[in-house]
């Protein structure tokens, strides 16, 4: 057991060593959503001694730091971390064994350092169709059932084939009780709402996919279409195993990866010419009906909202014109583009907080039939808007330029690195948009005007000052203006007065000061 500090972060890992041979390939294991490092310990029983073995928490996991934000965290910290682990041991070219959030941290980092991996095994790997994500994730949050603790019976129940009571069970348990909820929370959100479908197209390393007989949490039945004619790919049922893979049948597991990483990474070429032939052409054809798939499916899935400078919608590239001036279309759409997965209570009391609850809900069914009518694909019964009991969510691929740009803003917030902060605040200043949002006279969006205004502004003071200290005075004035006319505030006005003072423009500096004196008094 070892604890090293990255970036003043401290990070728990074990590094057991080969016994017969100190030259050995070293294989790392990325835990679980509700585990920690232990949870491998019933795998490297039947692994052997042949590698050396690198078992770590992630961060805010077992005995590691988290530095940021629960709220902040996404899978890109996660693989950062593992990046800056492998470096402080110097670990080059490992073998990597990722387990659900670790499959999805172990695909990330093979394909952004395809040249640092030489094999992925991924177990019980997170891959959900996109417009089933909303719903997937609502049901992820319910299970705790309003309580603050991780649903431990549940997944007793559900994610393993051991039985009830069973000695490894207990002691995930143990594990997933010193794990702080929120962390769980999130950690499950980024697993069930990831997409790792390019990462695994982007590999170049041989992959091995694990998934048991009766998963029934992650299902692979979407990876598996889009792998089976993927040549580096290979997907593996295990017999009787579920989510916990690794518990459920620890033995099968050890001994299927022990021979994969034993294979040469350039299988030996088929000497039949036309056996070779047979097989290509087959590849090529199952990858050429998937493909024709899978644009179809594509056509009956997009939809584009935008709601920053004007307010507009379209359906496979074609613009709805017509209807959105009826039965509160417009702010209830813009409500579902930022809530892609809410309830009709949270609908009600954001839209209509002070008119009585059942009719605020007998209105709301009007009004959602009359929005799903909108949304409905035309010559299909597809609809974006699905109505599932109390839940109502947008599904299939749902863009919108107000979503894009409120994650722009949340990135910049939470970036450590000041170069890097600057360089996103600056994009994000070049494609500011004229005006921030559609008027819509309701409390909750007029609320969330405000909020994104204030973010914004602090953004812009923040890079102000920073350009302020290079001394480029210009840079900072030019974004100042840019946003005062998008965001006015009398923290941006005297900031651009004084940035023209120290660039020695008096003149400037006066018309400024006028302006923000008529701005105060409006």
């Amino acid at each position: 057991m070892a604890i090293t500090k990255i970036n003043g972060k401290k990070v728990h890992y074990i590094l057991q060593e080969a016994q017969t041979n100190k030259e050995a390939e070293t294989l790392v294991l990325i835990h679980a959503n509700a585990v920690d490092l232990r949870a491998f310990d019933p795998l490297l029983h039947y692994l052997g001694d042949r590698h050396h073995i690198l078992r770590y928490d992630l961060r805010g996991f077992g005995k590691s730091d988290n530095d940021q934000p629960i709220s902040a965290l996404t899978i890109g910290h996660f693989i950062m971390d593992l990046q800056e682990l492998l470096d402080t041991l110097k670990i080059n070219s490992p073998h990597i064994i990722g387990w659900q959030m670790g499959a999805l941290i172990g695909a990330g980092f093979a394909s952004l350092y395809p040249n640092k991996v030489k094999s992925l095994t991924i177990m019980s790997m997170p891959c959900h169709p996109p417009h089933m994500i909303e719903s997937i994730r609502s049901h992820r949050k319910e299970l705790s059932g309003g309580k603050r603790e991780i649903p431990f019976e549940y997944l007793e129940a559900m994610a393993s084939t051991l039985p009830k009571g069973h000695p490894e069970l207990a002691k995930l348990k143990e594990y997933a009780n010193h794990i702080e909820f929120d962390l769980y929370a999130k950690v499950m959100d980024l697993t069930v709402s990831a997409d790792p479908i390019k990462d695994i197209k982007n590999l170049h390393c041989p992959t091995l996919i694990l998934s048991g007989s009766k998963e029934v949490l992650f299902p692979p039945h979407y990876l598996r279409l889009h792998t089976i004619h993927l040549r580096h790919c290979r997907l593996v049922m295990i017999p009787n195993a579920s989510s916990l893979i690794v518990l459920d049948q620890p033995k099968g597991i050890a001994q299927l990866i022990n021979d994969f990483i034993s294979e040469p990474v350039e299988p030996p070429p088929i000497s039949d010419p036309f056996i070779r032939s047979v097989d290509e052409s087959m590849l090529d054809y199952v990858s050429q009906i998937q493909s024709e798939w899978l644009h179809k499916l594509e056509a009956h899935k997009q939809l584009q909202i935008d709601i920053l400078q004007q307010f507009q919608v379209f359906i496979e590239g074609d613009q709805i014109v017509n209807g959105w001036n009826k039965r509160f279309a417009k702010p209830l759409l813009a409500y579902l583009t930022i809530n892609r997965s809410t309830t009709r209570d949270h609908i009600c009391e954001a839209l209509w907080p002070h008119s009585p609850i059942q009719q605020a809900k007998a209105n709301l069914r009007v009004y959602l039939s009359y929005l799903r009518q909108l949304l409905t694909i035309p010559g299909c019964d597809h609809s974006f808007l699905v109505m599932d009991g109390a839940h109502v969510y947008l599904q299939g691929e749902v863009k919108c330029d107000a979503v894009a740009f409120m994650e722009k803003i949340q990135e910049a917030q939470h970036e450590t690195s000041v170069e890097t902060k600057q360089d996103l605040i600056d994009q994000l200043l070049n494609n500011l948009p004229r005006r921030l949002f559609e008027p819509l006279d309701i409390d909750w969006f007029l609320q969330l005007k405000t909020q994104i205004e204030e973010d914004l502004i602090d953004l812009v003071l923040w890079n102000a000052n920073r350009y302020k200290k290079q001394k480029d005075y210009l840079t900072a004035i030019r974004q100042l203006k840019k946003t005062v006319l998008v965001a006015p505030s009398i923290d941006l006005y005297e900031c651009l007065i004084d940035l023209f003072g120290k660039a020695g423009n008096e003149e400037q500096a006066i018309i400024w000061h006028s302006r923000m004196l008529e701005y105060d008094r409006n």
